[in-house]
């Protein structure tokens, strides 16, 4: 199979809808994947950050999708690490990513991740986080491969258990 690592438009989000559903329904424990709502994911589309679509091309399906956010002050993460009014405002979330069961296997997950990261301006995003829950060795061996690390382990996300990971740009 051949994909297409690209930014989303409005098309597309019907197919990440699709994708995050099916991330939801099939994760081996609720609590490793929180899906966003089409209104959030819209959002993103529009000035709240961005996000990343995998399209196969022998379907024309989307495959998988990287969200990225800009975050408002309460939601960014780097809350938790105690950052400074200066370091918060050059903070990117890369808040979630799923990849539909048929396409797994294909190293879609990083290649969205490198994607998004060449997306970003740098000169005002240079501390890139993230969540994973504990337990999600996959996604946690992912970011860790392209330079993520753990920071703390807090309660996020009204309670559940999630490792905070940055890589710093600066």
């Amino acid at each position: 199979m051949e994909f297409i690592i690209r930014k989303a438009q409005a098309s597309d989000v019907a197919g990440i809808m699709s994708v995050m559903e099916e991330a939801r329904r099939n994760t081996l424990n609720p609590e490793w994947f929180v899906a966003d709502d089409e209104e959030f994911v819209s959002g993103h589309l529009e000035g709240n950050g961005f996000v990343i679509v995998a399209q196969c091309t022998d379907t024309d399906q989307i495959a998988g999708f990287f969200l990225v956010k800009y975050p408002e002050d309460e939601e960014n993460l780097g809350h938790y690490l105690e950052f400074n009014e200066e370091q918060l405002s050059h903070v990117a979330v890369m808040d979630s990513a799923a990849v539909g069961g048929r396409y797994r296997g294909n190293g879609l997950q990083g290649r969205m991740l490198e994607a998004a990261e060449k997306l970003l301006d740098k000169n005002r995003f240079y501390y890139l986080m993230c969540t994973i829950h504990p337990d999600n060795k996959f996604s946690r061996h992912n970011m860790e491969s392209h330079g993520y690390e753990v920071k703390k382990t807090a309660f996020c996300y009204g309670g559940l258990p999630r490792c905070i990971l940055l890589k710093s740009l600066e």
